[in-house]
């Protein structure tokens, strides 16, 4: 007798066994009455024995081949991914996420994860896109050991982020990983700060006009209640100070508001060029009141990545204050321009005089970009090299330090620096006292072929505004 036929002689005894077991334990239960009992008992054996009969068993499996290996049948050796079945679900978690095997090494990711980390092929390791030891641990961690963790951290970039990165073991057909999850803390951050900050300057700037209006309050309905000539002369007073409080709390809610997206690039096309042209038109009966000539001079279009409405914000408050601060029969210069690097800008839109005193008030990351410029140029009384690097601080005027106030706010520059922060431009500024002052901002220009494309248009525009 064969070994196969052995093992079916086998088998057919087990059955043969377990069927007569069955109807034994079910006729003993009829003999004493519980029929439905046997009933049970007869349907389980039978279960028992079509599962015995039917289920794999390692006696069943074919014997291994003897022969050499070298008569084995060639054919491609394909490595199965387990981790690859849960990329896909990745792509449906609407904050960055990454699944990153036991030799951290990421097997997935969502579109999320690679624009904000800045990389696109799968299978790099996790330390050469992140660079922070707390989240890198916490990935080993949670790969090896099955630990969860919650780790927070901030970026070190132009603008600054906050990150709460939560970490946890996936178990998938057999091998371990760990999925990372990226939460943007920015806007929560931010509007904690910006609510303890405008706390503590509106409360500081708003004394000020609050108390000279209580004073001239008390004034009117004491010693000039029967004069009418003081009476109309308080009432001025009362009006601009209540004009200043206006334009303050106009300024703080700009701010808070560019604040509160400043991590948040613009993804917008706007022509500066052309916004500078409405600026401009729009400023031009102001200047023509106070004796000032607008020229407007450069690029007739720049086409930069940015939001329209912020950067005409940019130029209304860059030409406000070059008007501002410009004597009478001065000349204002509004000057467009574009450079095939970044030093390139700083260059050209910090050179408006020779020997004068320059500072980068904000430096953006090398792009492979180029960039267009708006340089504003006054003819005022300049301002000392000691205070150029507090220009863009809050409530900061440089008037005020060297005694010849001018009644603004002391927001408009920081309105400037944290929109073009936003955009992730640059600001210069350079000034010699006695001369005048001079306000740039350079940003990415929209497309690579923008300096052939202002090179084909022609020779730069001149535009005087009397």
């Amino acid at each position: 007798m064969t070994a196969p036929e052995r093992q079916e002689l086998v088998s057919q005894s087990r059955l043969g066994v377990a069927a007569i077991a069955t109807l034994g334990v079910s006729g003993l239960l009829a003999l004493f009455g519980q029929i439905d009992m046997a009933i049970g008992a007869m349907l389980a054996g039978l279960v028992c024995v079509a599962a015995w009969r039917f289920a794999p068993r390692t006696e069943d499996a074919p014997a291994k081949s003897t022969a050499p290996a070298a008569q084995s049948q060639p054919g491609p050796v394909e490595r199965p991914m387990p981790l690859a079945g849960l990329a896909p679900l990745l792509e449906g978690l609407p904050d960055p996420a990454l699944l990153v095997d036991q030799d951290g090494r990421i097997v997935g990711s969502n579109r999320a994860a690679r624009l904000q980390l800045r990389f696109e092929a799968e299978g790099l390791r996790l330390s050469s896109i992140l660079r922070h030891p707390p989240v890198l641990d916490a990935a080993e961690a949670a790969a090896k050991d099955g630990v969860t963790r919650t780790v927070e951290y901030e970026t070190a970039a132009q603008v600054e982020e906050h990150i709460r990165c939560y970490v946890a073991p996936v178990a998938w057909s057999g091998a371990n990983a760990a999925l990372m999850v990226f939460h943007d803390q920015t806007a929560r951050i931010n509007t904690e700060r910006m609510r303890a900050d405008f706390l503590a300057n509106a409360s500081h700037e708003l004394r000020t006009p609050v108390a000279a209006i209580s004073a001239l309050i008390e004034t009117l309905m004491g010693p000039a209640r029967d004069d009418a000539e003081a009476r109309a002369r308080f009432l001025r007073m009362m009006e601009a100070q209540v004009d200043r409080m206006r334009r303050l709390i106009s300024d703080l809610l700009s701010l808070s508001r560019i604040e509160l997206d400043e991590h948040v690039p613009p993804t917008d096309r706007a022509d500066l060029a052309q916004v500078a042209a409405e600026v401009v038109d729009s400023l031009a009966p102001i200047a023509q009141e106070r004796g000032v000539t607008l020229v407007v001079q450069g690029l007739p279009r720049a086409v930069v990545v940015g939001e329209r409405f912020q950067l005409a914000q940019v130029a209304q408050n860059l030409i406000d204050n070059a008007i501002k601060y410009s004597p009478k029969g001065g000349t204002v210069t509004v000057e467009l321009g574009e450079a095939a690097t970044r030093e390139a800008a700083i260059e050209r839109a910090g050179r408006a005089w020779s020997g004068s005193a320059r500072i980068s008030l904000l430096t953006p990351s090398p792009t492979a970009q180029t960039y267009a410029f708006l340089r504003v140029v006054d003819a005022g009384p300049g301002i000392p090299r000691r205070f150029l690097p507090r220009l863009g601080e809050r409530f900061f005027r440089a008037e005020r330090e060297i005694g010849e106030p001018k009644g603004g706010t002391g927001l408009g520059l920081a309105i400037v620096k944290h929109i073009v922060n936003r955009h992730r431009g640059g600001f210069v500024v350079e000034s010699i006292p006695g001369q005048g002052s001079a306000f740039a901002v350079y940003l990415e220009q929209a497309g690579d072929n923008a300096l052939a494309e202002n090179a084909h248009t022609g020779a730069e525009a001149v535009r005087p505004l009397a």
